[in-house]
């Protein structure tokens, strides 16, 4: 499991490589809380994009933890991070935890960061 994150202007990338499961759960959500952490130090607005197009889910024990983590984004930050390239299945699970509606979710990274200009 990997993290990738691209920083551009005001626009943060975030992609994710490999397998999520019990074992990788964990280093992800240490790895968003320290990206948390930083942006909300730094003075500069930033949006957010979570491209998951090469994010595989394997069992159901690191999913609840990863979307926890993902509507921590959604709450600490007034621009919504925007999601990209999600897998139906996937987009199913996280808006069943969605109860405030807040995940957006687009079917290219080109379109994500193009929804912050609206």
């Amino acid at each position: 499991m990997k993290t990738h994150i691209k920083k551009s202007e005001n626009v943060i990338i975030v992609s994710m490589d490999g397998k999520l499961d019990f074992g990788t759960h964990v280093p992800l959500r240490d790895q968003l809380q320290e990206l948390i952490q930083e942006i909300r130090t730094d003075s500069t607005p930033r949006n957010i994009i979570f491209n998951l197009e090469k994010l595989e889910f394997v069992g159901s024990s690191g999913i609840s933890t990863f979307i926890q983590t993902l509507q921590e984004f959604n709450t600490r930050f007034p621009n919504h991070p925007r999601y990209c390239n999600v897998k139906s299945e996937f987009r199913k699970i996280i808006q069943s935890f969605d109860e405030a509606d807040l995940f957006q979710f687009y079917d290219s990274e080109d379109r994500a960061r193009s929804s912050f200009d609206h």
